[in-house]
């Protein structure tokens, strides 16, 4: 295999709707900065790259170093899910709009845990677009039971046993046509019927007939409670804090990984 090109610009593009932080996997973090960890641990690895946020609120960075991009998103702020509707739609409309040659879109409960994150570029400069598996891994189960969604098995011809997405972190080479179509096509879905985007860029997936590279679970490593492996601990890449029993179980299994590497070289000796 040839060694990849350089991947050029990077650009981050993150979204945070409504009044308060609200993250679905029980983590509490503070007010005070919604774009961490995300935002420290990416420019870790892309001091350079352009940040750019979409947003409804005006008081939300005074991070020179990020443009805020106000908007009026397409949904109503009646609704329950709107925050999370505008965020996962925005995140596609973000990298869309990107003149980076890559736009890497992450949620805000990231927290990157090795320095290789970096090769997310060369996946999407391969195959257009790169995203994590979820680790529910049936489009059936996590559209079965995912917060707001839409799909309907008995209008689906595979019966959901198709494999499904995670939204973070996603990259785009933005100068290939093919994906750029794919998530054209998933902005649309959402603005006709707006729900759950795992489901939606599914959908968009098997209507244009165009599959994103699928990344492994350590590139979005979730609650236990979904999917377990010694490997997914010891050579996880990003971890979704968001999920409260995340970073604790990380910390122990680094620890426990770290002993039993002293463990060998006592004996060794």
């Amino acid at each position: 295999m040839a060694k990849p090109e350089s991947a050029g610009a990077v650009e981050l593009v993150m979204s945070e709707f409504g009044g308060t932080r609200q993250n679905a996997g029980g983590a509490e973090f503070g007010m005070g900065d919604r774009l961490n960890p995300t935002l420290a641990s990416f420019r870790a690895i892309f001091p350079d790259a352009r940040v750019t946020l979409y947003t409804d609120r005006h008081d939300l960075t005074a991070d020179k170093g990020i443009e805020t991009v106000l908007v009026d998103p397409p949904f109503s702020r009646s609704e329950l899910r709107y925050g999370w509707r505008a965020h996962d739609y925005y995140q596609a409309y973000g990298m869309l709009q990107s003149h980076a040659d890559v736009a890497i879109a992450m949620d805000s409960d990231m927290l990157i845990v090795d320095d290789s994150f970096r090769v997310i570029t060369h996946f999407a400069k391969a195959f257009g677009l790169a995203l994590p598996i979820n680790p529910r891994l049936l489009l059936r189960i996590d559209g079965g039971i995912g917060v707001d969604s839409s799909y309907m098995p008995t209008a689906d011809a595979t019966l959901g046993l198709g494999l499904t997405y995670n939204l973070t972190p996603m990259a785009f080479d933005t100068h290939n046509a093919l994906a750029r179509a794919l998530l054209e096509r998933y902005c649309a879905r959402q603005r006709e019927n707006p729900g759950r985007g795992a489901v939606h860029l599914v959908e968009a997936s098997f209507e244009l007939g165009v599959q994103p590279y699928v990344m492994p679970p350590q590139w979005c490593v979730c609650s236990p409670r979904d999917l377990d492996s010694k490997h997914l601990w010891r050579n996880a890449v990003v971890l979704h804090v968001g999920h409260k029993d995340v970073l604790p179980r990380w910390l122990r299994e680094r620890a426990k990984h770290n002993l039993y590497g002293l463990v060998a070289r006592l004996r060794s000796r």
